[in-house]
């Protein structure tokens, strides 16, 4: 690396393809190729104070464009919740195919975008605002039991989501065995089908 400074300077290997590409990138930004992997270190530094890895806070920015790409609107809680209720009692069956076809639109563009397409789903509910204080999954003998956790949501909502949830794993080429909603908690058995079975579009 080359570049004045005032601040002491030690010698970095690095793969020579990876200088290159950071080289090139460095000139696109107008930035020296010192000033730009400074910048880099930076950052890293900033995300270890954090504790969290580069890696960790890119996949979650990368998981959380996925709403933006989907012209997904972000609503308060209460106008939400104060919507579905006024509308559930009349229209509840089709808020819910709403919900599902949605959630398969979300399933479809993972599958397109990501090689572990139900792991990044995961990670968007983790780390979307579902209001979900917990997502806890078991693995097991080919099944997926997956479990949704809010104290916040109402159990109108809490069926949304399911259905949601299920439209996502069924584009990934999961079923649904079983399932239980309450208020505030989504319990889901999944397991995989076989490719040739045709896929079920119901709710």
């Amino acid at each position: 690396m080359s570049g004045k400074s005032s601040r002491n300077q030690k010698l970095i290997r690095a793969p020579s393809d990876l200088v290159s590409k950071l080289s090139q990138e460095a000139a696109c930004q107008g930035k020296t190729l010192y000033s730009y992997v400074t910048e880099i270190f930076e950052q890293a530094t900033r995300a270890y104070e954090m504790k969290r890895s580069l890696k960790e806070i890119l996949d979650t920015f990368e998981i959380l464009d996925v709403p933006k790409e989907a012209g997904t609107i972000y609503t308060p809680r209460d106008v939400l919740d104060y919507l579905i209720q006024k509308t559930y009692g009349e229209n509840g069956e089709e808020l819910q195919r709403m919900w599902y076809h949605a959630g398969k639109w979300y399933g479809t563009y993972l599958k397109e975008k990501f090689e572990q397409p139900f792991d990044s789903f995961l990670r968007l509910l983790r780390e979307g605002r579902w209001d979900l204080n917990e997502v806890a999954v078991n693995k097991s003998n080919g099944r997926i039991v997956l479990k949704c956790v809010s104290a916040l949501t109402p159990q109108e909502r809490s069926l949304l989501l399911q259905n949601f949830i299920e439209g996502a794993a069924h584009s990934l080429g999961y079923k649904t065995q079983e399932k239980n909603c309450f208020k505030g908690i989504i319990c889901l058995t999944l397991f995989k089908h076989e490719l040739r079975q045709p896929e079920e579009d119901s709710v």
